[in-house]
């Protein structure tokens, strides 16, 4: 029941990274989420974190064991957020880096504690 809450959590965000990547965005990367370019990369981020989350959902609907598709969270979540860290903060905006901490360093940490629960 765990894993498909926060599997269905992150599909929310994924799809909100699909359909309005500008608008989701903004409080991570500022005025630039609005940018095509920007709009290209989110949308292969929220494509990434639907296709990861409705595996790990599947995998748990079915009884298998939704580890792997954890883990890839997980580590996703680990590489956007050393991205974020070592981008220029002048760049982004102030709440950016304390944002992602938060947001990704709880996803991700709920992630590597869900994989590890599945055995």
């Amino acid at each position: 029941m765990l894993v498909a809450g926060y599997a269905s959590l992150r599909i929310a965000y994924a799809v909100g990274l699909l359909a309005a990547p500008g608008r989701v965005a903004r409080p991570w990367l500022g005025e630039s989420a609005g940018r095509a370019a920007s709009s290209v990369a989110l949308r292969g981020l929220g494509a990434r974190d639907l296709v990861l989350s409705a595996g790990a959902l599947a995998a748990a609907a079915s009884g298998g064991s939704a580890r792997p598709w954890l883990a890839a969270c997980a580590i996703s979540d680990a590489v956007d957020l050393a991205a974020t860290l070592i981008a220029d903060g002048d760049q982004l905006p102030p709440k950016a880096k304390p944002g992602t901490v938060a947001a990704a360093g709880v996803f991700g940490a709920a992630a590597a504690a869900l994989a590890a629960r599945e055995g």
